[in-house]
């Protein structure tokens, strides 16, 4: 007498043509951090970004900041850049 195993590649009680479904991971990036303010002095400009105040070199959300200027912020992410405005650029008259 043999013993053998088998096992079944699909569910037996599964409806014909059904596959079960894949998991996949989605990998998002951090969402931009919401520019709420500048302020700046004679030496250098501080920023709040989501309530966290920034300068030139901190890392928030896993953007750098690159630059504040009076009116907006550019952040650094895998050699990409976003500015963010205070302002709208679209001025309505």
């Amino acid at each position: 007498m043999f013993a053998v195993n088998i096992h079944a590649q699909q569910d037996p009680t599964a409806p014909l043509g059904w596959q079960k479904k894949t998991s996949s991971v989605t990998v998002s990036a951090p969402l931009l951090p919401q520019l709420q303010s500048v302020i700046c002095d004679a030496q250098a400009c501080r920023a709040t970004l989501s309530g966290k105040s920034v300068t030139v070199g901190s890392v928030i959300r896993g953007y750098t900041v690159s630059r504040v200027s009076d009116s907006s912020v550019v952040l650094t992410r895998n050699q990409k850049q976003w500015q963010l405005s205070l302002f709208s650029t679209n001025i309505k008259q």
